[in-house]
């Protein structure tokens, strides 16, 4: 079963960058820089730019040290995935933290690849930094992410997902020292 979670994770992961180049291939292919196409009047465009820093500019030109952070995040984020116990409890997360890791990393891809991100979506009406596809993912994937850990995780889920417990098939909690205790006192017997 393990296996087939992880394939099936890795399909997803794979699917979420291959969705987010592929667009992000189109607008280059068919778009001049800075080009605007309206698709809802004055609200919504394709606005075709190249974004060397983060969201509203911030830290504009900074791409290298962007993406270290990016790296950063994307191997902590893998260290939760990994501790995440395998049962449906918390497949919600599972497939969140993938959907995050995806955008993230396609993101990394076009900042180690091209030295800035292509972005081309934009609510012109409320004038919203120009976003991607990776960055749908990714926001939607956290807003998501916080409302289930309001309104469905208990800090004992925090403490399985940071590798602390483990979350028994009776929906109690156990530290996993305690457990690795026990084991050494049986083989030891």
């Amino acid at each position: 079963m393990k296996k087939k979670n992880h394939l099936i994770a890795l399909g997803l992961f794979i699917l979420i960058i291959i969705i987010d180049q592929l667009t992000k291939l189109l607008v280059v292919r068919n778009m001049e820089l800075n080009d605007s196409i309206p698709l809802i009047g004055d609200v919504f465009e394709l606005h075709y730019i190249r974004n060397t820093g983060m969201a509203w500019g911030m830290m504009s030109g900074k791409t290298w040290l962007l993406a270290l952070i990016s790296g950063i995040m994307l191997v902590a984020l893998l260290y939760v995935y990994h501790n995440i116990a395998e049962d449906r409890y918390y497949r919600p997360i599972r497939i969140l933290l993938i959907c995050i890791v995806g955008g993230a990393y396609g993101n990394l891809l076009d900042r180690i690849r091209l030295g800035y991100v292509v972005d081309f979506l934009y609510f012109k009406l409320i004038d919203f930094p120009v976003f991607n596809v990776a960055d749908i993912f990714v926001t939607l994937s956290v807003i998501l992410l916080v409302i289930l850990m309001i309104f469905k995780y208990k800090g004992n889920d925090l403490d399985v997902m940071l590798g602390e417990k483990l979350r028994l098939e009776d929906g109690t909690y156990e530290e996993k020292k305690s457990r690795r205790n026990k084991k050494k006192e049986e083989e030891n017997e």
